[in-house]
């Protein structure tokens, strides 16, 4: 709902002028007010900086930095607290008094009575900074799954902290210095990885963790974690299990309605989406769907689908059209707002646009169900590599490449290239994994410059690992498909391009009530036999899936991007690569490689490698040139 920014270890000075900065350049994620607060800090000071989108309590009331009026502590947070009316009962029945009707005083007053431990009770995705002012503290928190941003930056003994990238390069206090590991995360894998950034002094805080700074910001505790996946329980029967997502779902859907203005929702022809359109519909009359579609695709639309299910369940529904004559305008502003470089997120920028122009401040998504549920080919594909590794990994090396290509024949070059490195893995779950997510593959950054390494160095990514000993490889996949796919690449985007319109994205079906569900279920529950439908989704809620939803292939909620960047975006695209090149960051030879590739299989995999680097050149240049304008 917000963005936030602070400073610590500069003067009172400083700090003020730093504050102004950060504030401007993400002025876009809370346009509706501004705050600041400064107070000293042992031989500095600590400044918070908040900008407001108004959602819950509009009144000054809601207003931030939020201040409580005995303890002086100091509160700002991004995001909502879903089950803040019950913390609320029970805080007042602990003597509290509250004086606004939203979420922020009691985040604020819980975490003065209970510090750190309050997280534990919160339902909702927040980012949050609390200044305890007994002992001059600051308690850094960010959701269990990262869903609101909170990126870190330390110099010497400055420390700052943010909602994006931008906002803390603002200052001049933290130097711009490129991240070339950062970089090559988005070549191998379409995004940057956590914890890089592609800026070497910036960093992401992790999810599910809190850290405490205390005096100057120069003494500090480790982020510590106060959630976890939960151990897997092979004890839960289907009956049971289908009970308990129809039962937490239908919670989660109706506490992320919460809001005193309108909310809408992205709507698809998927599964995921059409379950929480039927769960929104249930709870509230008043919600407005939405759907992007395509004029000169309509192979790919949607359109169909998604109004026959908004018809079905009686939503508001309006629809959002993009053709190759609009795709230059809409990517060139896509690439201009990004905060950090992606492949993914134009779909998200373009439907949060349409939504905003209305005058919505908040849309439901149905992100999160192939993640829990199992519905990427990652969940069916690495576990038949792991088999067949098994069986041929004791041969030599050089006899496994060649079994590799020879299953690969006849294939395009980026699946011949992705079994390739496949075959030179230790054929354990998490490094097949990896290589099943990979977008370039090790000889594509061999071509491009990469030192061995460095290539190296794009499997060796923070990974979850098992908290038990019983984790069968469905789970695990899932906790590798929510921190890292999801994580790195889906949740940031999603929150930088609805945010670039001031639009606050909601995604119940990864509610931490949920995560806590899903994530205790085995594999045996949720891929039986192997299929990944998302086979529990579907029968817990079948009622609401329809024959024709439940039939369609699958396919995301994607643009036609391949096609246009032969077509209408070709001359952009080819300019992001000259600017790239000029860049001086990649062997030039290797992006005209990437890109004549595209051109001879363009219906292939090869796209995304072609797209990552455009994105990257158009980034580096937008990014030189905000330099160079400073």
């Amino acid at each position: 709902m917000c963005g936030i920014a602070g400073v610590l270890g500069v003067t009172a000075e400083a700090a003020r002028s730093a504050l102004a900065q950060m504030d401007c350049a993400q002025r876009h994620r809370g346009p509706d007010s501004n705050g600041t607060f400064v107070a000293p800090l042992g031989t500095a000071c600590v400044g918070l900086g908040h900008r407001r989108l108004s959602i819950l309590d509009l009144s000054p009331l809601g207003h931030q930095p939020m201040q409580h009026p005995a303890t002086g502590d100091v509160l700002i947070f991004n995001g909502e607290i879903y089950n803040f009316r019950s913390l609320r009962s029970q805080l007042e029945a602990d003597g509290e008094q509250f004086k606004s009707t939203g979420d922020t005083e009691v985040l604020l007053r819980g975490l003065a009575r209970h510090g750190a431990e309050f997280l534990k009770r919160l339902e909702g995705m927040y980012a949050l900074a609390f200044f305890r002012a007994a002992d001059r503290s600051l308690l850094l928190a960010r959701d269990p799954m990262g869903i609101k941003p909170l990126y870190v930056a330390r110099h010497g003994a400055r420390l700052l902290f943010a909602s994006e990238v931008r906002p803390i390069l603002a200052t001049g206090l933290i130097p711009d210095e490129l991240d070339v590991d950062g970089l090559s995360n988005v070549l191998a894998f379409g995004s940057v990885q956590h914890p890089k950034t592609i800026f070497r002094h910036v960093s992401a805080f992790p999810p599910g963790h809190f850290q405490v700074l205390l005096a100057d910001g120069i003494e500090q505790e480790p982020p510590k974690p106060f959630w976890s996946y939960p151990a897997s329980d092979s004890t839960i029967s289907e009956p049971e299990a289908i009970a308990q997502i129809q039962a937490t779902l239908d919670l989660a859907v109706r506490d992320h309605l919460e809001s005193d203005v309108p909310v809408g929702m992205f709507l698809s022809s998927g599964l995921d989406s059409t379950v929480v359109a039927a769960l929104a519909a249930k709870h509230s009359r008043d919600v407005r769907s939405f759907t992007v579609g395509f004029q000169d695709q309509p192979d790919l639309s949607e359109l169909a689908l998604a109004r026959e299910t908004a018809k079905l369940f009686g939503l508001q529904h309006r629809e959002v059209f993009v053709n190759g004559d609009t795709a230059e305008e809409a990517m060139v502003k896509w690439l201009q707002s990004m905060d950090q470089p992606s492949i993914d997120g134009l779909n998200v920028y373009v439907i949060s646009q349409a939504i905003r122009e209305l005058d919505m401040k908040v849309a439901l998504s149905g992100q999160g169900g192939d993640e829990l549920f199992g519905g990427y080919p990652s969940f069916r594909d690495v576990p038949r590599l792991k088999r067949w590794m098994g069986k041929v990994k004791w041969l030599p090396p050089s006899l496994c490449l060649l079994l590799g290509r020879l299953a690969t024949s006849g294939r395009s070059e980026a699946v011949r290239h992705k079994m390739d490195d496949v075959m030179c893995t230790d054929g354990s779950l998490s490094a097949l994994y990896l290589q099943r997510r990979r977008v370039m593959s090790a000889a594509q950054l061999r071509q491009l410059g990469l030192s061995t390494d460095m290539i190296r160095q794009q499997s060796r990514i923070a990974i979850p690992q098992a908290s038990d000993g019983d984790v069968d490889d469905i789970a695990m996949i899932s906790r590798f498909e929510s921190s890292l796919y999801q994580g790195n690449m889906l949740l940031r985007d999603g929150d930088a391009n609805g945010m670039a319109h001031g639009l606050e994205i909601r995604l119940p079906i990864i509610d931490r009530r949920m995560l806590d569900l899903m994530h205790r279920l085995p594999g045996s529950l949720r891929l039986p036999g192997g299929i990944a439908n998302k086979h529990l989704l579907r029968v817990a809620f079948a009622p609401y899936l329809r024959p024709t939803i439940l039939s369609q292939p699958k396919r995301g909620f994607t643009l036609p991007m391949r096609r246009w960047m032969r077509g209408p975006l070709r001359e952009l695209c080819e300019h992001a690569l000259t600017q790239l090149k000029l860049a001086s960051v990649f062997d030039a030879r290797g992006i005209d490689a990437v890109w004549r590739s595209f051109l001879s299989e363009p219906e292939s995999p090869m796209w995304t490698r072609a797209l990552a680097l455009c994105v990257l050149g158009m980034h580096l240049h937008s990014t030189r040139s905000r330099q160079q304008a400073a």
